[in-house]
């Protein structure tokens, strides 16, 4: 029996849910704020820290799915997301929302690895497991992009407690599912045991890099709390490495950074989620604050970028069939560049009818873009290595996340004159930068194998 169908589906369902949970808030905070009384350091939080256990513990969460049972892993971590879910859903203060919202992003950081590794496990490679990554991919996209959608249309229509509502439900039905829908995992003949001190390292040198930019968001890159943990940051990513190299059981397979196709989906994802998600907020403010859109008026404009991802994830496993993964990521970064400057010109003429469609080729690039680096990123993994394969590939798009949204933010905010001009611009100086890198990328890889050719 092929069981490939609903194994996607359920995966996809996760992949989804767990990821709008990123930008579910962003339209919704004035609402929240006022009904809880949120001062602006909870009002911060609320927005963050989802962010930082998702992208902090995506890692650890692969690498136990891998240890432990890719099935067990992504019951467990959905009934977590019911638990923060129900715990948001009737917050009646700061300390109970922000406990529900941790929640929530443990719970994400030990599904979403799980789910993406009974993917590969069903789905053989080659054209399936492709036209399977597309739709993985455009369940996360399209994820990221319905966060401001569904914020503001459900928090204007029925109020934000239904928000976390509707997720507590999604991911219920995901936990009850599971056991009839995922395979069950192949027993071993050996357990490794987990790398607790290489957890807690490469995790907190994750926290704090995401803790810095999201300090760097409300007081600037010279205030300590944001600086200190920049600081401190690669020091604790430095002793994790050296750990590493020493111990005999890894939390990440050294092979594993080794591989170019790793690298390179690691690298696409960061960049591409850097640019489209700095850009979304920067976006939200300008429909908001300078065209005067309502929330549920400038959450709706970003169905035109779930619109663009959706149309191009499902096309993508043809295009890379048919002009490879190089030429199809540079044609998605090449988009979200022309994306950016659209929307930039459109600050500059205060003009949404040049502003929409800047969101439409937002997403179209990134869906490009995101089933190449996803397929790339996958190209080598097995059943003992795709959880924090996984995990990897989704860490470095949460990390690319944080980063884009307090780099330009940051500039929209302190920029003299129109910062939101300057952002943007920010934003496709980085797109023509990862150009230029997968082109070189490229370009060196053709010249070894060359080499190679010649010497045999």
């Amino acid at each position: 029996m092929n069981r490939s169908g609903p194994v996607v589906g359920l995966a996809c369902a996760v992949q989804f849910i767990d990821v709008v949970g990123v930008t579910l808030l962003v339209v919704a905070l004035p609402a929240i704020q006022q009904d809880l009384s949120l001062g602006p350091a909870a009002l911060s939080w609320a927005a963050a820290i989802y962010a930082l256990a998702f992208g902090g513990l995506l890692i650890l969460g692969g690498r136990t799915a891998d240890l432990l049972g890719h099935r067990p892993m992504f019951i467990a971590g959905n009934a977590v997301v019911v638990a923060g879910s129900i715990l948001c859903a009737v917050a009646d203060s700061a300390a109970v929302l922000l406990a529900g919202r941790a929640l929530q992003g443990i719970g994400a950081a030990a599904s979403v690895p799980a789910a993406l590794a009974a993917i590969l496990a069903v789905v053989p490679a080659g054209p399936r497991r492709g036209r399977a990554l597309g739709l993985w991919t455009m369940a996360g996209a399209v994820g990221g992009a319905s966060g401001f959608v569904l914020g503001g249309v459900v928090t204007e229509l029925v109020g934000w407690r239904w928000l976390f509502a509707v997720v507590a439900l999604v991911a219920l039905v995901a936990a009850v599912a599971a056991p009839g829908v995922l395979p069950p995992d192949r027993e071993r003949a050996t357990r490794e045991p987990l790398d607790i001190l290489g957890a807690a390292l490469v995790t907190g040198a994750a926290v704090l890099v995401m803790v810095g930019l999201q300090r760097a968001e409300t007081s600037g890159f010279s205030a300590v709390s944001s600086w200190l943990p920049l600081l401190l940051a690669p020091a604790v990513a430095a002793a994790f490495a050296a750990w590493e190299r020493r111990t005999a059981a890894p939390l990440v397979p050294p092979h594993l950074w080794s591989l170019s196709t790793f690298r390179v989906g690691a690298g696409t994802a960061f960049l591409l989620t850097a640019t489209t998600s700095g850009g979304s907020v920067i976006s939200t403010l300008f429909l908001q604050d300078q065209l005067h859109l309502s929330p549920g008026q400038s959450g709706a404009a970003f169905l035109l970028v779930s619109g663009g991802v959706a149309a191009t994830s499902l096309a993508a496993p043809a295009v890379l069939r048919r002009v490879g993964t190089t030429a199809t990521l540079l044609a998605g970064f090449a988009v979200v560049a022309a994306a950016m400057l659209t929307q930039a010109l459109a600050v500059a003429l205060h003009s949404l009818p040049v502003f929409l469609p800047g969101l439409a080729l937002t997403g179209l690039g990134l869906g490009l873009a995101s089933v190449a680096s996803t397929t790339h990123g996958t190209t080598n993994a097995d059943e003992s290595t795709s959880g924090v394969i996984g995990g990897l590939l989704n860490a470095a798009a949460q990390i690319g996340t944080a980063v884009g949204i307090a780099l330009l933010l940051t500039t929209a905010t302190t920029w003299p004159g129109n910062g939101e001009l300057a952002a943007y611009g920010v934003a496709a100086l980085t797109c023509v930068g990862a150009l230029a890198a997968v082109a070189l990328s490229a370009s060196t890889r053709t010249a070894a194998e060359g080499t190679h050719e010649r010497q045999s």
